[in-house]
């Protein structure tokens, strides 16, 4: 059906309103984390509390009232979480995935790369969306707990430290 009443018309757009409404007011409590990459906790938390909104916009049954307290409720468990994690680094490696080194000094650390599920063609366009065509000028890549590929340049210190150079003869 495409129109039911002009009732239900007024009904979301006054849901909706309400709905922006908590979440600037909420964004703005919870804080910058909001805005920051996410990682796979955080992701979680977005689309939960997304479908959660969805279902109070359009739904007639679903209570507004109620989709707000499981809301702010979402993100108080999410604002302890987050505290939690920065004041014990034990509940913070039980919570998020640790960064993977996937490439290393010309080679696929083939261990890492099944564990994160990527393929060599994936480190590769990562490789080329860093600016680099292709993986020679490249030291290592880092599979981030976002999901990011971080690329680190190959420079010449990153050099010295990892190839053994010959040893220096004395001038005559």
């Amino acid at each position: 059906m495409f129109f039911e009443s002009w009732d239900e018309i007024l009904r979301i757009v006054i849901s909706t309103l309400i709905v922006y409404l908590f979440l600037l007011i909420a964004t703005h409590l919870v804080g910058k984390r909001s805005f920051a990459k996410m990682n796979n906790f955080d992701w979680v938390i977005t689309v939960t509390t997304g479908t959660i909104f969805g279902l109070a916009i359009l739904l007639k049954d679903v209570l507004l009232s109620e989709v707000l307290i499981a809301a702010s409720f979402l993100f108080f468990l999410q604002y302890l979480v987050t505290l939690a994690s920065a004041h014990f680094s034990r509940f913070d490696n039980v919570i998020k995935v640790s960064p993977q080194l996937v490439f290393f000094d010309g080679h696929y650390i083939d261990k890492a790369m099944k564990e994160a599920r990527l393929t060599c063609t994936e480190v590769e366009a990562g490789v080329r969306k860093a600016g680099f065509g292709d993986s020679s000028r490249v030291m290592a890549v880092v599979f981030e707990a976002d999901g990011e590929l971080s690329i680190v340049p190959k420079s010449e210190i990153h050099l010295s430290l990892i190839h053994i150079s010959e040893p220096t003869r004395p001038e005559r």
